[in-house]
Formats: C-alpha cells, sequence, structure tokens
C-alpha cells in the first residue's frame, strides 16, 4: 500500500466543502514547485467548477520533444460533495481522489529521480456542491456543468491512451469490491480487454483481474435518453484516443451520492494500477489495443463514430430558466408534453444551490418592492424581487448559451428589464401583451399568486380594464377555484399570471367560471416549438 500516504493526503484537501483548485495547486506546488498545473474555472448551475490539468513531464515525452507516448488519467465524477443535501466528501469523488493520488505519486517519483519515459497528463474537476439525480436502482450524482464543458477540459488531444477513473457503485452488474477496468473503447467500437492491463492488474493486486461489463448504451452520450451505466466511458464519445475505464466497485449497491463510502484501501489499489500502467505504457510496453485488428473491423464494417454522437434523429436543446430550483418537477409538467421528444429541454434554476435562509437573507423583496413568488424543491414557497431575479437571470442565460443553447424560455410572467442575451429569450410578459393586444380584449381577468401582486399587474394591464384576484399555484388547488369564481361574467379572457400555474389549474378554473382561460406556461412552449 505504497501509495495510502498520497490518498489519505489528497482526501483530506478534498474533504473539505471550502476546497478549490486553487488549494489543490498550492499543495502541489509547494510539495514539487516544477509541477505543470492548470485551473479553468467554470460557473455552473448552481456552484463554480474548477477543472484541474496536472502535466508530468517524463524524460522524452512531447513537452520536451520528444516521441514517447502521453498517457491521460481523468478522474471522471459529477463532484466531490452533494452539499447541502449531503454533508462531507461522496463515494462520487473516488474517481477525482484516485486520479489526483496518483498523479501526487508520479510526482513523487520524479522528484526522487524516477522520471518516467513519456508524459502524464491528469485531469478531473472538483465542485464540492454537486446536485443529485434520480436514478435507477439509485440516484447519481450529477455535474453543475454540462458533459460537453466536462469532456472539453478533460479529454485533451494530446493524450495517446486514456484511463477513465470513475466510481462505479450505484449498480447490479458488478458485485466486486476493489477494482475492475473495461473492454478498450475507440471511436465507438468496443474492443476487447488488453492483455497489458490485465498482466499488470494481476500483479498489482496479487488476485485474478475483474473486468467490468459495458453495453453499447454506456459509450453513448450523455443525453440521448438511453440508459447509461454510469459516466465512466463518457470520455470515449470525444476522442479518437483508445480509452479504458477503471472502475471503483464495491459487493453491494451505493449511491454517488453517500458519504462515509470511500474505501482508501481500494483507491489506493487503484491509483497503484495506474502509476505501473503508466510506467510500461510510456515505454510502449503497454498496448491498449491491437491496431491491427482495429484497422480491420474498420475495413469491414465501416466507422462506428455515430456512436460518438447524439444519434441520427436527436432533437435541438432549448433552455428552460425557472425562478425556483432546477429540480421540480412541477416545472416541466404541461410543457414536456410539447418539447419532447423534438427538443432536449435543459432547466436551470436561478436558486439553484441557494438554502431558504439564504434566500430569504439575499434576495427577499423590501417593503413595497415588486417581487416574484416561486417555490423550491423542499415546498416553500418564495418570494424574490424582481431587481434581484433579474440580476440572477441574466447569469442563468449567460450559462445556458455558454453551452450552446441559444434558444431559451424564461418560467416567469413577471417584468424584466432587457438582458444581454445574444440568442433568442422567450419572455412571457412581453408575448403575453402582444397577443392580449391582437386579440381586442375589453375585459381582462386576472389571477395573480399573492395579494400583494395585484397593483402590480393593474399597472401592467391598465389597458385591458382588468380584474385581478389572488390564489397561489403553490398552494391548496380549492385556493384557486374559490379564486376564479370572485371573477365577473362580463370578462372576456381570464389570465392566469403566473408560470407555476398547470393545465390542471387552468381546467378548474374554466370549470367554475365558464370563461375562456390563457395559460402562459403552454401558450409560451407552443411558440417555442414553433421556433427553435
Amino acid at each position: 500500500m505504497r501509495l495510502l500516504k498520497q490518498v489519505i493526503e489528497i482526501f483530506e484537501i478534498l474533504d473539505n466543502p471550502k476546497v478549490t483548485g486553487e488549494i489543490l495547486k498550492k499543495y502541489f506546488e509547494n510539495a514539487y514547485p516544477d509541477v505543470d498545473f492548470e485551473i479553468v474555472r467554470i460557473t455552473g448551475k448552481n456552484a463554480p467548477v474548477d477543472f484541474i490539468k496536472i502535466t508530468i513531464e517524463g524524460r522524452n515525452g512531447k513537452k520536451r520533444g520528444g516521441d514517447a507516448p502521453t498517457l491521460g488519467v481523468i478522474g471522471t465524477l459529477g463532484g466531490i460533495g452533494a452539499r447541502p443535501e449531503i454533508c462531507g466528501f461522496t463515494s462520487d469523488g473516488d474517481g477525482a481522489l484516485t486520479a489526483l493520488a496518483a498523479g501526487l505519486k508520479i510526482c513523487e517519483m520524479k522528484k526522487r529521480g524516477d522520471c518516467l519515459e513519456g508524459d502524464v497528463i491528469v485531469t478531473t474537476h472538483v465542485c464540492p456542491f454537486s446536485p443529485i439525480l434520480p436514478h435507477d436502482p439509485v440516484p447519481f450524482m450529477d455535474a453543475p456543468v454540462s458533459d460537453e464543458i466536462i469532456n472539453r477540459y478533460t479529454v485533451l488531444e494530446e493524450m495517446d491512451g486514456i484511463i477513465s477513473v470513475d466510481t462505479t457503485k450505484g449498480n447490479e452488474i458488478i458485485n466486486h469490491k476493489g477494482f475492475a477496468i473495461t473492454c478498450t473503447v475507440k471511436e465507438g467500437y468496443i474492443l476487447k480487454v488488453s492483455k497489458d492491463l490485465l498482466d499488470i492488474m494481476k500483479i498489482t493486486t496479487g488476485i485474478p483481474p475483474v473486468v467490468l461489463p459495458i453495453s453499447q448504451q454506456d459509450i453513448t452520450p450523455y443525453g440521448n435518453g438511453i440508459s447509461h451505466l454510469n459516466s465512466i466511458l463518457q470520455p470515449s464519445t470525444c476522442t479518437d484516443k483508445p480509452v479504458v475505464g477503471l472502475a471503483i466497485t464495491t459487493e453491494t449497491v451505493v449511491p454517488g451520492c453517500s458519504s462515509g463510502a470511500t474505501h482508501l484501501v481500494d483507491v489506493e489499489q487503484a491509483a497503484r494500477f495506474i502509476v505501473e500502467v503508466a510506467k510500461y505504457f510510456s515505454r510502449g510496453q503497454c498496448k491498449f489495443y491491437d491496431v491491427d485488428e482495429f484497422n480491420r473491423l474498420k475495413k469491414l464494417y465501416g466507422s462506428q463514430k455515430k456512436y460518438q454522437t447524439q444519434g441520427l434523429n436527436t432533437g435541438r436543446k432549448v433552455g428552460l430558466i425557472t425562478m425556483g430550483k432546477s429540480n421540480r418537477k412541477d416545472m416541466k409538467e404541461d410543457i414536456e408534453d410539447i418539447l419532447q421528444p423534438k427538443f432536449d429541454i435543459v432547466g436551470i434554476g436561478i436558486l439553484d444551490g441557494y438554502s431558504f435562509e439564504e434566500i430569504k437573507e439575499n434576495f427577499w423583496p423590501e417593503d413595497g418592492e415588486s417581487f416574484i413568488v416561486s417555490m423550491i424543491d423542499d415546498g416553500q414557497v418564495v418570494k424574490i424581487s424582481e431587481s434581484n431575479a433579474f440580476k440572477l437571470i441574466g447569469e442563468k442565460i449567460n450559462i445556458l448559451e455558454n453551452e450552446g443553447i441559444i434558444c431559451n424560455m424564461l418560467m416567469c410572467t413577471g417584468k424584466f428589464p432587457d438582458f444581454d442575451n445574444k440568442g433568442i429569450l422567450l419572455r412571457p410578459e412581453r408575448i403575453i401583451y402582444s397577443i392580449l393586444k391582437g386579440m381586442d380584449i375589453k375585459k381582462l381577468g386576472i389571477i395573480v399568486p399573492d395579494e400583494e401582486q395585484v397593483n402590480d399587474s393593474l399597472k401592467q394591464y391598465y389597458e385591458f380594464n382588468p380584474e385581478i384576484v389572488a390564489a397561489s399555484p403553490y398552494g391548496s388547488i380549492d385556493d384557486i377555484g374559490r379564486a376564479s369564481s370572485k371573477l365577473s361574467k362580463d370578462v372576456d379572457l381570464v389570465l392566469l399570471d403566473c408560470m407555476g400555474f398547470t393545465e390542471n389549474m387552468k381546467k378548474i378554473v374554466e370549470d367554475k367560471t365558464g370563461l375562456k382561460v390563457m395559460l402562459p406556461r403552454t401558450l409560451v412552449a407552443g411558440i417555442l416549438n414553433n421556433i427553435a
């Protein structure tokens, strides 16, 4: 267990809600001043993500103008922590822990004079505040940024062969405690397991090697609507280099978001295996695949690169910016029926990552200030001043557009100034106003979520002779029926003035009043479906 020291040291750094890439960089540089340690910070949905690249030069590596092959070691994960829901280092962080510990050991070897022949590049990301993703049989850890962004900063062109290390405990496929490797994956082909890697595994573990079964589904990109074992082979979707998965495994099913589930001895075994692979690979003595056989496969069966794409007939991505949190299923109700399967819906919430106490402290409206009403994932109703909402929305628009999603929809009927958006942004309040103008409405009935919003709504729609009542879409369904009953019969149309109102609530108002009802969420989603 000669890497246990490195594993423990890295674990103590990562098991901290305040950990950043900069803290890791200082630690590496203090111990090994010559280390090439790079950080790129990306703002995610609910937290910043620090992408790390550590380059350890070999004596005949490409960085020095040599020709020895470069090994890439990727710590693949969603996040090292699931705060605030889960306290502590999560099982999903084992990939980052293993990769960094192996990198630390190789740095130490070089300092002592045991320099490898070729370069080794270690990449991973650090985020102690990652979201949890529902999954069967146990929840997954999600990442605050898209898989495209993760791959962009971790899967690098200079890598000649890649080991992707990932926690692989949340399944019923493998019941071995320790680690396992996968078949080599290259350009959409699942190739046979590398004999060289099996031999190294036998030496480092002292037991027969273990292979993790994978399927064709597992080597396709996330977001295609197909189930995956986990993200261990996502790096293979964006490179033509051979990729081997190194899975940290258990005998029982363990959720990736669980704390207290990291077995340091297993991580040490996996990190030690990586170090030994690096020695042989950089000398050209460890082959991930048979080049001649691979070329023969391509000649016989053609390119399989289609498995590295989203498929032949997938829809484009559209963004939904909610005023609460993105994991609220009720905000996609009715909308999914309109947009899917034509589009992949990417939800993002302006309150992602904030607790109720933080929302109340930082974003609550002052007395008399205009506000919007929303709900967070624990069912609590919150108020956000329109000025604060404007700033938060602008940040989320930038995130979506930076991920290439250029057609987005605000899930709010509130009135805001202009945003600095580059693509198409559907703003419900402007769409509703324009449609009402085109309908020649003489008297408009409006249901707003809160009594304190009546005056703002009156100003916004004064030219339509509005009659306004209040009922929250986040309260009792009976309240909506009672409020709608107060509207007079000479109303031409009822506007449910909040994106939180659903199709079911619309039907209740129609039944109670006998009037026509405008539901913003389906109205605007229909326009998005038409133009995106």
